[in-house]
């Protein structure tokens, strides 16, 4: 057993690079004492810290890494909870180690967890009722409680005292809560001993109490140091606190603050709650633990001196970060009288207006710092969103950067992959999930790439355009055999089918999670096959694939979910299983450069230090809620409150700004909202009177990135085809889009560009008016009744032919269908009515007539013409579902529909349509509402408007006939809103950049 022994504490001041500081100092140890590196173990927080080290080492011992061989100490990661990775191999507790039952596996731990949940919801009936949770809420609720378990007892915590927490007056609220969490007071402890298992905070902290209490009694031989840890878990406080007063034990404190006054340093007390934020909070928490006065800990390595002029930049943040109730002393500390270049020396400031200028800058620095030879540079970041900008930009150089939390798996092409595909599933493999899903580069079902998206291509034209097919790939089958045009590749989309049917049927009928994702795997693996490998080899290799690949399989094996699951349910758990899953690539980064957390960042220096993102919510992290307890019951159970948090990420902030070269940077605007600079660099701004000097090199760097090399004036279209090229035959709609858009008309007419229907459209005015049409003119020419009851049956049963496509969405079924019910009802009693004065004479029929003395053809076709039984005069007749011109419009040329029908009737031009003059032209605006029709005749000088339109129509041919004449883009935007050409036209771009006093319209 050790004898009481003065602890042996040591600190290595914030502005050395802490690894390089530690292996120098080590190094003068081991030398003075005589053996070799072999026979010392360090214990560091986490195994980032171990490749720090070891890279110091190279640097450090001259040859080595070369032809020398070198033998390196023994290193253990001693992790911190946030790392959440277990710590110390059994191997090196012997038999004590051996003797506890394994830690559960993180998956089968959620997945029993998630059993308990729902047993636990079944026999107890009480007033907490689950029912409505999904499988992913019921993962997501697994994780908070397993969070809840690990947070207990890495803090020691006493789950009787559960029940004590809240005042009586609240007892009863707080009694679910307490029933609810039986789940882990008294149903999980069971489900572990039925395993064998312990909760993995739980091990650890036995394992390393074990460890503490073994070197207490049978110190270890050799020289044990501990560095870098500050104790956040308390085990490990523990462990140190033995540390220090082995024979040969050493602590190794980061930045421990020797200097600041002793009445500063009283009112820090984080186990009392008090000044929690500040940074030295925790390593004072430790000491006491440790049961070291600060007076007794001494500088690591004495001969060391921090380097780059910095020690003024680091007294200026120290005193800018001093509790509240030591501010008093900055009245005199000086600093405002002081240069801006003393105080900042090698610290300067990037303020963007946004994260991604932000981000773009900070690659500038990066890039900048790959130039010098050997130089380093590291962005610090708890911002995950600027780390994933900041790669993004500098990809654009070429540059790959390491990034110590990863990628999320989920981002991954394999991840994405099987994601789309089970959202596709969920889906019914609707147009748009399944057209993503094909369009994956791993999609190609067998085949070469190439030709199955060509294939993918063509099914998207023809098959999956206009409105959604019935659910499921039998409803896409019979699309695709109806559609024109894709004959020949109705066999590939029968061999698609093939593969993706097992999952369809899994999902739909609700199997058990466990056999939907076999299924599902299967599936995926099938897809993914090409002509040279198969699908697994294209899925599961990488990184990336390695991982995703390695999870499913635990979760096949470790955590079945019983029950039946259906699609959306499905997709949504297996998001959940993927979310929280990273993957580090192990190679092609550059090794000059890192993108760190604050944590990692504590023990590694380069040689240019960014910390990114200082804006409240950011740095420091905005509290997490916690789902179970609010914080002063949090502080009852001795819980790590929010403020230990931002303590120990000031610290960190602290040891990262102390570098001799720092470069801050924050977004005056992250995702469109304004924001609020850290508290850090707000004090630090106000203790100094000034603010620190900014980088604006950077964001010019960045802006010129993007800059144009010279501003480039966007002109209006003006095509100009050759005259036999133009359009010799037009409907009396198009001469409309003649006038109000030519540029339109060319690109559909001489360019042979038509529109194509979105992507699961939506049903829109447009298709409710073509629906209407079809369903009056069948009622109208086909033979059966026309009145009463008999007709209105007979309209409805036509109405539900015509809308059979769209009928089963729900907009339509909900709102559109009663409209029509409403208008069959009505247009077969008006009908009745209207016979009295009126003959229908055709419906939807067809007119053609030559312009006199022109090349040119103008068509059109009448949705109904009637003529009255009074005059014998004809009546145009317009169905309208939208909006009815008025009359300005129509006198000022701009809807020439009806007008130019009028002429062709009175030329005769309609079949079967017999000559006679037009008395009138009528708009039928049927909307199913209230009123369900109105008839509008807004003409009323009908012979005149007639002659105009038929003359305007004449001047429009013939100055279209001229070869000077262009067809402009859009030019009465006022009367013609938007275009389906305008983003060919590229409208907005010139209309933006005119000069508005150039004179208006183009």
């Amino acid at each position: 057993m050790i004898r009481a022994a003065a602890p042996k504490v040591f600190t290595i001041d914030p502005a050395l690079p802490f690894a390089d500081a530690l292996v120098r100092g080590l190094m003068a140890r081991v030398e003075a004492a005589g053996i070799p590196l072999s026979d010392v173990t360090l214990l560091v927080p986490n195994r980032r810290s171990q490749r720090a080290l070891r890279e110091a080492f190279l640097r450090m011992l001259p040859g080595a890494g070369g032809d020398r061989a070198l033998v390196l100490p023994v290193m253990r990661a001693v992790g911190d909870v946030e790392d959440e990775e277990l710590i110390l191999s059994p191997a090196g507790l012997g038999a004590e180690a051996g003797a506890l039952p394994p830690a559960i596996g993180d998956i089968r731990r959620l997945g029993l967890l998630l059993e308990c949940l729902t047993r636990w919801q079944k026999e107890a009936r009480r007033a907490l009722d689950l029912g409505a949770l999904s499988p992913a809420q019921g993962w997501r609720l697994a994780r908070t409680l397993a969070r809840l378990m690990d947070e207990m007892e890495t803090a020691g915590a006493d789950f009787a005292k559960l029940k004590d927490l809240v005042p009586e007056e609240f007892a009863k609220h707080w009694g679910i809560t307490l029933e609810f969490l039986e789940i882990v007071t008294r149903i999980w402890p069971a489900v572990l001993a039925e395993e064998g298992a312990m909760n993995p905070a739980a091990r650890r902290d036995t394992m390393i109490r074990q460890l503490a209490a073994l070197w207490a009694d049978h110190p270890p031989k050799g020289m044990v140091v501990a560095a870098g840890s500050t104790g956040s878990v308390p085990a490990t406080a523990e462990l140190l606190k033995v540390v220090s007063r082995l024979p040969e034990g050493m602590v190794v404190l980061p930045g421990l603050d020797t200097e600041i006054d002793a009445d500063a340093w009283a009112v820090i007390d984080a186990k009392a709650h008090r000044n929690q934020t500040h940074p030295q909070a925790m390593l004072k928490a430790l000491l006491e633990t440790m049961q070291v006065s600060r007076d007794e800990v001494e500088p690591w390595d004495e001969s060391a001196a921090p380097d780059g002029g910095s020690d003024g930049r680091l007294s200026l943040i120290i005193d800018a970060l001093r509790p509240a109730e030591a501010t008093g002393y900055w009245q005199s500390a000086g600093y405002r009288e002081r240069a801006e270049v003393d105080i900042f020396v090698g610290m300067e400031m990037i303020e963007a207006p946004t994260e991604r200028e932000e981000a773009a800058a900070i690659a500038c620095v990066m890039r900048e710092a790959i130039e010098t030879p050997e130089c380093t540079a590291a962005l610090v970041t708890p911002d995950r969103a600027l780390a994933r900008y900041v790669k993004a930009e500098l990809a654009r150089f070429g540059v790959k950067v390491d990034d110590s939390a990863g990628d999320p798996a989920i981002l991954s092409l394999t991840g994405r992959f099987l994601l789309l595909l089970a959202e596709a599933a969920a889906k019914h493999f609707a147009p748009v999930p399944l057209l993503a899903l094909l369009q994956h580069p791993f999609a190609a079902a067998g085949e070469a790439r190439g030709p199955f998206l060509d294939w993918v291509r063509r099914l998207d034209r023809l098959v999956l355009r206009g409105p959604r097919p019935a659910a499921g790939l039998a409803g896409l089958m019979d699309r695709a055999k109806a559609a024109k045009g894709f004959e020949k590749d109705v066999k590939r989309l029968e061999r698609l089918i093939h593969i993706l049917k097992p999952f369809e049927d899994a999902v739909d009928e609700d199997k058990a999670a466990g056999l939907v994702l076999k299924a599902h795997l299967t599936v995926a693996e099938a897809l993914a096959a090409n002509d040279h490998d198969t699908g697994d080899v294209v899925l599961w290799r990488g990184e990336a694939g390695n991982a995703i690949a390695a999870l499913l399989a635990e979760i096949i094996d470790e955590a079945p979910i019983a029950g039946p699951i259906g699609g959306d349910a499905y997709a949504a758990l297996f998001a959940e299983w993927l979310i929280g899953l990273v993957v580090r690539p192990v190679w092609g980064r550059h090794p000059r450069l890192m993108i760190l957390g604050p944590l990692e960042a504590r023990l590694i220096r380069a040689d240019v230090m960014i910390l990114g993102g200082l804006n409240e919510g950011s740095w420091p992290r905005e509290p997490v809620r916690d789902p179970w307890m609010n914080g002063e019951m949090r502080r009852k159970l001795d819980l790590p409150s929010e403020d230990r948090k931002v303590g120990q990420a000031a610290h960190d902030f602290l040891m990262a700004a102390a570098a001799p070269r720092v470069i801050l940077s924050r977004a005056l605007k992250v995702a469109g909202s304004p924001t609020v600079q850290s508290r850090w660099l707000f004090r630090i701004e106000a203790l100094a009177g000034k603010p620190v000097p900014r980088a604006h090199r950077y964001l010019d760097w960045a802006a010129a990135l993007d800059a144009p090399v010279a501003p480039v004036r966007i002109e209006a279209p003006a095509p100009k085809p050759a005259v036999e090229a133009r359009p010799k035959r037009l409907s009396v709609t198009q001469v409309e889009t003649l006038m109000r858009d030519p540029y339109s008309l060319y690109a559909r007419k001489v360019l042979g560009l038509e529109v194509l229907d979105a992507l699961d459209e939506p049903p829109n005015a447009a298709k409710k008016g073509t629906l209407l049409h079809d369903a009056l003119e069948r009622f109208l020419a086909e033979p059966g009744p026309r009145v009463g009851e008999a007709g209105v049956e007979r309209l409805l049963a036509i109405g539900r032919e015509s809308f059979a496509p769209v009928l089963s969405q729900p907009g339509v079924y909900a709102f559109w269908w009663p409209r029509f019910e409403r208008i069959a009802r009505w247009f077969v009693e008006n009908e009745a009515v209207r016979a009295e004065t009126h003959e229908t004479l055709a419906v939807e029929v067809w007119a053609e007539r030559p312009l006199p003395g022109r090349d040119f053809t103008l068509f059109a076709k009448a949705d109904r013409i009637d003529r009255k039984r009074e005059d014998g005069s004809l009546v145009i007749i317009d169905y309208k579902t939208g909006n009815v011109p008025t009359a300005k419009r129509i006198e000022a040329g701009f809807a020439p529909q009806l007008p130019l029908e009028g002429w062709l009737a009175e030329a005769g031009g309609f079949k079967d349509v017999p000559l006679g003059q037009v008395g009138d032209l009528v708009f039928w605006h049927i909307s199913g509402g209230d009123p369900i029709q109105e008839e509008k005749s807004p003409v009323k000088d009908v012979r005149g408007t007639i002659d105009a339109a038929a003359e305007g129509l004449m001047r429009l041919v013939d100055a279209f006939a001229n070869p000077d004449t262009a067809y402009l883009s859009n030019p009465r935007a006022h009367e013609h809103g938007y275009g389906d050409y305008d983003h060919l036209a590229r409208l907005k771009e010139w209309r933006d950049a005119r000069d508005p006093f150039e004179g208006g319209e183009a």
